[in-house]
């Protein structure tokens, strides 16, 4: 193994010990978070949606397990336990879409155990994660359906989405329902700003476990990035003084 090998695997070793430190600290000392609006109109839709008898849809992307899309494809399945927790007792729960078929399997997978866990595994049906388009464009030619028959009220967007992900927004607009959305893809981000009623930003969209309370690994992550961002900040600056005013003449 090379230097640099070494380097980082003692790096992500410190990464995970004080994770796991900060998710025991989390329990006596709770984190405090800035206010995300987007969050709070999240919550305040959801329970309206359960009011009213209205369905909740979640978008996991069109991206796969594989590389980088993986990340916000596992926020998505964050978000998609805390909802379907919180509509388990509605007459119309969640139902989630995506265009891979091994994320599609984890949403199965995901909102099974969301059911088990509140107490009523009777609610889970294999059809609410669903497969519907194998490439960016056929998923979002297929939304306008599912939004349409399934009666859906809230209309979330959290995963991997290219220039497809503006589209399937107007799509939930169209429908007159409240729309939430966030992904990692920059030039896409900027377009679900215009598009979407409560739009996440940068790493807003990796921070809805924590500001959704699902679990304190969540808030301890939160809490790491802040501290790694610090250090980083801190060896930038020594390493300037450094250069500055200890070089040679």
């Amino acid at each position: 193994m090379t230097g640099i090998g070494v380097l980082g695997l003692v790096i992500l070793l410190f990464f995970i010990l004080l994770l796991v430190g900060l998710s025991f600290l989390e329990r006596r000392h709770p984190a405090r978070f800035r206010r995300v609006r987007s969050f709070e109109e999240l919550g305040k839709a959801v329970e309206r949606s359960v009011e009213t008898g209205e369905r909740v849809h979640l978008s996991l992307g069109t991206g796969s397990l594989i590389g980088a899309e993986l990340a916000p494809g596992l926020a998505g399945l964050t978000l998609l336990d805390r909802v379907a927790s919180a509509t388990s007792m509605s007459d119309m729960p969640v139902v989630v879409t995506t265009s891979d078929g091994a994320l599609g399997i984890l949403a199965q997978d995901t909102l099974r155990s969301a059911y088990q866990r509140v107490g009523e595994p009777r609610r889970y049906e294999a059809m609410a994660g669903r497969v519907i388009g194998l490439t960016p464009f056929s998923y979002a030619a297929a939304l306008p359906p599912v939004l349409t028959s399934e009666d859906v009220s809230v209309h979330l967007l959290l995963g991997s989405f290219g220039a497809e992900g503006p589209l399937a927004a107007h799509f939930g607009e169209r429908q007159e329902a409240f729309v939430f959305g966030g992904t990692d893809d920059v030039p896409s981000q900027a377009l679900l700003y215009a598009t979407t009623d409560d739009p996440l930003i940068g790493e807003e969209v990796f921070a809805a476990g924590a500001y959704l309370d699902v679990g304190p690994l969540h808030s301890a992550s939160l809490r790491t990035q802040d501290l790694l961002r610090a250090a980083i900040v801190l060896a930038i600056i020594i390493g300037t003084l450094v250069v500055t005013f200890g070089g040679g003449p």
